[in-house]
C-alpha cells in the first residue's frame, strides 16, 4: 500500500464616505475566563446616511457610522467606535468648557445622564471601563473638531455576566453649553451562555481520510457528568453554514441536517451500526469514545455531539447556532478502494496534492503516487511537482499502476482541462468612488475545473470602437497578473483612469509548461467623451412579495423583493434604514442571525418586469430589524418607506436612495 502523506487584534476597515472606519472587532480581553468553550463576535460596521445636514448655526452633530454589535461572553471586553459629523457652525474644542463635546448616556436605556451595566468608571455599579465618567461614554479625541469635520469616538463596553441582550443608547453633548442631536444611536450587546455553545470538545479536530470500509476513532470530552449525549453526523461540504460559522438548516425547521452516509460501529466498546445514537451515557472520566465508518466512496462527514436537552433526536439550532451543548470533529473522507495494479483509464474526480492521491470519477478507485513514480502529459516527462500544477478535476488520464509502492507507477494525463480560458465580462463605471465614468472594471471567470493558483494575464488593446474583441482587435499589451483565490472561481480587476477611447480586453491561462496561453476575451468598452457622470444604482421596484404574519406589519417570514437598475454585488453585511408613518424608524440588516439576504443568480419577474441576473435583492425577514427610534405603535407598520441603505453596485457605488423610482415597501403585490 502506497502512504498517505490574549487574542490576536483582527482591524478591519469600513470605507464611510471618504473616510477610514477602523474597528478593532477582533479586541475582546476576558474579565473572567468561563469555564467552559465561549467564542464572542462582533458584528459588520454600520456606514452613515447618504446625506447630512451642515452648517447649522451653534453646536451640531450627525451620525456618521459605526462598529458593529458585539456578541460576547460573560465579562469580556469589545471596543466600540461610533462617529459624528460636525454639521454646525461652531468648533469643538478638546479641554475647554463649553466647547468640548462629549458621549453621553440616554434615553430609553439607561436613560440620560445615568449609569450603564455595560461601561463606566467603577462609579454607581458601573464597570470600571476606562469611561470619563460613569455616565460619559466618550470624549471627542482630536484637540480640534471644526464644522464639516469628523470626530471619532472610541469606548470600551463591558459584557455583564448574566447572559442576555443589553443596549447602551449614546447622544453627543458639548459639556456645560448643550445636548445635540438625538440620532437614536445604540449598541445592541448580546451576553451568550458560555456553556451552550461548542462547550464539548470532540478530538481529532483536524481532518482525515481512509479507505471506505476503515475505522476512525474519536473521543469527546464532556463536562458536566453523569447525563448522556446524542452522537450523529452532519456532511462535511455543509459546514460551517455561514462565513461566521453554524450547522445547516437548509428547511428552516429549527434542527441542524444530519447525514446517515456514515455508520457509528462502536460507542464506549459498544457495537452499534447507526448513524445516530441516542442518549450515550458519560462516564464519570467525563469521555466517549467512538468509532466511525462508511461503504460509500467519497463520503465526507463530520461526528457531532450534543446534549439533546429536550429529548427530540435532533440538535436545535437558532440561526443556525446550536442552542444545546454541542461539539463537532474533524471532518473524514471515506475513500474508495485503493486501485489494484495494472493498467486504468481515469477521470479525476477528487485529489489531494498534500496527501498525494486522486480518485476516479466512478468512485471505484483511489491512485497514490509519491516521487518513485514516473509523470507524463500527453508522453512527455514531468516531474511530480509540475504534474501537481497540472492534474485537476476532470482531467483524464491512462494509469499503469503498482499497488507496491516499492514499484514505479505510471501516471500520464493525456487531457488536461484545468487550465481552460476563463470568461472576461468588462463594465464601465466608476470602480474608484471618482466622480466620472472612466474606470472598467473586469469580471473575470475562470471554468469551475481549473486548477488553484493558476496566474492569469491580464492585456488591454486600443480599438477603433467595435462590440466585438478578438485576437485581432488592436496590439494587447500586458496590464497585470492576478490569481483566483482558492474556494472561488472569479475575481475583479480594476483598470482605472482610462483615456477616452474604445478598449478590448483578454485573460489568458498559462500553461506552466509550453508558456502559451488560453485567452478569453471581453467584449468593446468605451470611455465617453467626456466622461459620463457616476450613476450610482435605483432602486426601480420595492415590495413585499410574501407576508407570512400580519399583513399590516413587517414580521418574521415577511419577503421583501428590491429591483435596482444595475447590476448589484452581494447584499451580505448590507442594510437599510427604513421608517413607518408612525415613526419608528429600524435597521433591517443583512448579517448573520438576522435578515436572510440574497441576490437573484437569473433573469426573475417582478411587478411583470423582467429583471436580469444580479439585480433583483431579495430580503427575507428572520428577526424583528433592530428599532433605532420608537413610533407610536410597536413595530414597523406597513408601508415602510427607505431613508438609507448601502446596498451596492458590482463598482462599489452605493445606493442612490433619494434618485430611485421606488423606495416604499409595502403589502405583497
Amino acid at each position: 500500500m502506497r502512504s498517505a502523506r490574549l487574542t490576536n487584534l483582527l482591524f478591519v476597515v469600513i470605507l464611510l464616505g471618504n473616510a477610514a472606519f477602523l474597528v478593532a472587532s477582533g479586541q475582546v480581553a476576558r474579565a473572567v475566563e468561563p469555564a467552559a468553550t465561549c467564542t464572542s463576535s462582533v458584528g459588520p460596521g454600520i456606514p452613515p446616511p447618504t446625506s447630512l445636514p451642515s452648517g447649522i448655526p451653534g453646536f451640531h452633530a450627525a451620525w456618521y457610522g459605526q462598529s458593529g454589535y458585539p456578541t460576547l461572553c460573560p465579562g469580556e471586553r469589545s471596543t466600540a467606535v461610533v462617529a459624528y459629523y460636525n454639521s454646525g457652525s461652531a468648533g469643538w474644542v478638546r479641554g475647554r468648557m463649553g466647547e468640548m463635546a462629549f458621549l453621553g448616556t440616554s434615553d430609553p436605556s439607561p436613560g440620560q445622564d445615568q449609569a450603564s451595566l455595560l461601561g463606566g468608571d467603577g462609579q454607581l455599579g458601573s464597570p470600571a471601563t476606562g469611561w470619563p465618567r460613569y455616565n460619559r461614554v466618550a470624549a471627542q479625541p482630536a484637540d480640534y473638531v471644526g464644522p464639516g469635520q469628523v470626530a471619532w469616538f472610541q469606548f470600551t463596553i463591558q459584557a455583564p455576566q448574566t447572559p442576555g441582550t443589553y443596549k447602551l443608547y449614546i447622544r453627543p453633548l458639548v459639556e456645560g453649553a448643550t445636548w445635540m442631536e438625538d440620532y437614536g444611536v445604540f449598541w445592541q450587546v448580546t451576553v451568550k451562555d458560555a456553556d451552550t455553545v461548542g462547550s464539548i470538545a470532540v478530538a481529532p479536530a483536524t481532518a482525515g481520510n481512509v479507505e471506505v470500509g476503515a475505522n476512525r476513532t474519536y473521543t469527546a470530552t464532556v463536562s458536566g457528568a453523569p447525563g448522556c449525549v446524542d452522537i450523529a453526523f452532519i456532511d462535511d461540504a455543509s459546514y460551517p453554514a455561514t462565513t461566521a460559522g453554524g450547522l445547516a438548516d437548509a428547511d428552516g425547521n429549527g434542527k441542524a441536517d444530519l447525514s446517515t452516509a456514515a455508520v457509528f460501529t462502536l460507542v464506549n466498546g459498544a457495537a452499534k451500526g447507526t448513524s445516530f445514537v441516542d442518549c450515550v451515557s458519560v462516564p464519570a472520566d467525563g469521555t466517549v469514545t467512538f468509532v466511525v465508518s462508511s461503504t460509500t466512496p467519497n463520503t465526507n462527514v463530520r461526528p457531532v455531539v450534543f446534549r439533546d436537552a429536550n429529548d427530540n433526536n435532533a440538535v436545535d439550532v437558532v440561526s443556525f447556532v446550536p442552542s444545546e451543548p454541542f461539539g463537532l470533529g474533524g471532518a473524514i473522507l471515506f475513500l474508495p478502494p485503493e486501485a489494484t495494479t495494472g493498467a486504468h483509464t481515469a477521470t479525476v474526480l477528487a485529489l489531494s496534492t498534500a496527501d498525494n492521491y486522486f480518485t476516479d470519477a466512478g468512485a471505484t478507485a483511489t491512485y497514490r503516487y509519491d516521487s518513485n513514480d514516473i509523470f507524463q502529459r500527453s508522453g512527455v516527462r514531468l516531474g511530480i511537482d509540475q504534474f501537481e500544477q497540472l492534474i485537476s478535476r476532470g482531467d483524464s488520464l491512462t494509469v499503469d499502476y503498482q499497488a507496491d509502492e516499492a514499484n514505479s507507477s505510471i501516471f500520464n494525463i493525456t487531457n488536461d482541462v484545468g487550465r481552460e480560458a476563463p470568461t472576461v465580462d468588462a463594465n464601465v463605471d466608476s470602480w474608484d468612488g471618482g466622480t466620472t465614468q472612466n474606470d472598467v472594471g473586469l469580471r473575470i471567470t475562470e471554468p469551475a475545473t481549473n486548477v488553484d493558483g493558476i496566474a492569469y494575464g491580464i492585456q488591454r488593446s486600443t480599438t477603433a470602437g467595435g462590440p466585438v474583441c478578438g485576437p485581432g482587435t488592436g496590439a494587447y499589451a500586458d496590464l497585470a497578473v492576478t490569481q483566483i483565490a482558492s474556494g472561488t472561481n472569479s475575481t475583479t480587476y480594476v483598470d482605472r483612469n482610462l483615456a477616452v477611447g474604445a478598449y478590448c480586453y483578454r485573460v489568458g491561462a498559462t500553461d506552466p509548461m509550453t508558456g502559451v496561453g488560453a485567452f478569453g476575451y471581453s467584449r468593446g468598452v468605451v470611455i465617453n467623451n467626456p466622461p459620463l457622470p457616476v450613476a450610482p444604482p435605483r432602486a426601480l421596484d420595492a415590495r413585499v412579495t410574501t407576508s407570512a404574519g400580519s399583513p399590516a406589519v413587517l414580521d418574521n417570514g415577511d419577503v421583501i423583493k428590491i429591483a435596482f437598475g444595475k447590476e448589484m454585488q452581494t447584499p451580505a453585511g448590507r442594510h437599510m434604514f427604513v421608517q413607518d408613518a408612525d415613526g419608528t424608524i429600524a435597521d433591517i440588516r443583512c448579517v448573520q442571525f438576522e435578515q436572510a439576504c440574497t441576490l437573484n443568480v437569473g433573469p426573475e419577474t417582478l411587478g411583470g418586469v423582467s429583471y436580469p441576473a444580479n439585480t433583483v435583492v431579495t430580503i427575507e425577514i428572520q428577526t424583528p430589524p433592530i428599532v433605532v427610534a420608537e413610533g407610536s405603535n410597536a413595530g414597523l407598520q406597513l408601508n415602510v418607506t427607505v431613508t438609507s441603505g448601502n446596498f451596492a453596485d458590482v463598482a462599489g457605488n452605493t445606493w442612490d436612495v433619494p434618485g430611485s423610482d421606488d423606495v416604499v415597501i409595502g403589502a405583497p403585490d
